[in-house]
């Protein structure tokens, strides 16, 4: 609906994307083939999103980028983060990149599954197929490893490497 929707003359999006109503897509921004744009998203300068990947409503995006196939489906803020491939970005999940002085960076690793409303407090590392709990706040510095389970507030590994 190009009376909605606002594209910057620079973005680059691959065949067969969908951008729904209500989205803004700012400059220096990369989208791939095969995704599912908005409606009312805000993709931010620096922003890279691969293959097959669904940014629903209501998400924001600023200088980070999104591997193929990654979900982050309502609510949701990634800024300075980099997601892997095959990740799920839950309802409410926030990267607080911002400590006043700094942006700092989010790593999060393919498979992971980021539960609804955590916030990753940056600069955070969240391994392979780690999974953090619903309303789970990762402290900064934190590492969660490969295959773990962190829940709470601050968030506390519960159950080590899991075997997949």
């Amino acid at each position: 609906d190009p009376q909605t929707t606002y594209i910057s003359k620079d973005v680059k999006i691959g065949r067969d994307t969908v951008i729904r109503p209500f989205t803004v897509i700012e400059n220096n921004v990369r989208i791939g083939q095969r995704c599912l744009v908005g409606p009312f998203a805000h993709l931010r300068p620096g922003t890279q999103i691969g293959n097959d990947v669904e940014l629903g409503n209501f998400t924001e995006i600023s200088r980070s980028s999104m591997g193929d196939r990654s979900l982050m489906k309502h609510f949701s803020f990634l800024g300075d983060a980099s997601v892997g491939k095959n990740v799920n970005i839950g309802a409410g999940v926030v990267t607080a990149n911002f400590d006043g002085k700094t942006k700092n960076k989010t790593t999060i690793q393919d498979q992971a599954f980021v539960g609804s409303d955590s916030v990753l407090v940056a600069p955070v590392k969240i391994g392979k197929r780690a999974i953090t709990g619903a309303g789970c706040v990762v402290t900064k510095g934190k590492v969660v490893p490969d295959g773990s389970v962190i829940v709470g507030v601050p968030g506390r590994i519960i159950a080590g490497p899991r075997v997949t």
